[in-house]
């Protein structure tokens, strides 16, 4: 099981997530830019070609029972459009895009934060949100060059939990939802 990206995020899941303004921006990807690396990227195109910085959120899910809010950093051009130039695996032509000024009071040392939100209530769920919020504040703090050993202790620690989400996972994911696996096809044609 693995984060994905949700092909829609409802209006009740935006207020959930305390998100007012969603955009879907096109993904064109600079020629020197540098996959997880949006800020030093959108900087980098800005000295060439104009435009400013303009943070926000992006949105991952992790089987339909969390969601991973990720800092992003995109490029705002002098008409006020909005535009992604950092390559994304997951994500080829539209981006979903919650602009957020108050994400650059966020920003340390150059690393953007993560926000995490259970979308229920459940114990094992709350345990593996506080190691991923634990793993995201070493991260920032350490400018991104967090110890291996506090790497494994976390993952660790998430493997212990590991069944219990993965339960709980199948148990919120509807036949016709994105399957919680991440593979991109209905849970139907994937894992039954």
């Amino acid at each position: 099981m693995r984060y994905f990206d949700l092909p829609e995020l409802s209006s009740d899941l935006l207020q959930k997530l305390g998100v007012k303004d969603l955009r879907k921006i096109p993904i064109n990807p600079a020629i020197d830019a540098k996959p997880f690396n949006c800020l030093s990227n959108v900087n980098s195109y800005i000295e060439l070609y104009g435009g400013s910085v303009q943070f926000g959120w992006i949105f991952s899910c992790l089987g339909h029972i969390a969601v991973k809010m990720t800092a992003h950093a995109v490029v705002k051009s002098p008409d006020s459009s909005l535009m992604c130039i950092t390559p994304n695996e997951y994500r080829a032509e539209l981006l979903k895009f919650a602009p957020d000024d108050s994400v650059e009071k966020l920003v340390h040392g150059g690393f953007l934060p993560t926000k995490i939100k259970g979308l229920i209530d459940n114990e094992p769920l709350n345990k593996y949100i506080d190691i991923e919020k634990e793993l995201d504040k070493l991260r920032l703090n350490s400018k991104g060059v967090v110890p291996q050993i506090e790497i494994q202790r976390l993952k660790d620690k998430g493997a212990e939990l590991y069944p219990a989400i993965l339960s709980l996972a199948k148990r919120h994911t509807g036949r016709n939802n994105q399957c919680y696996c991440g593979s991109g096809k209905k849970r139907k044609k994937c894992c039954n």
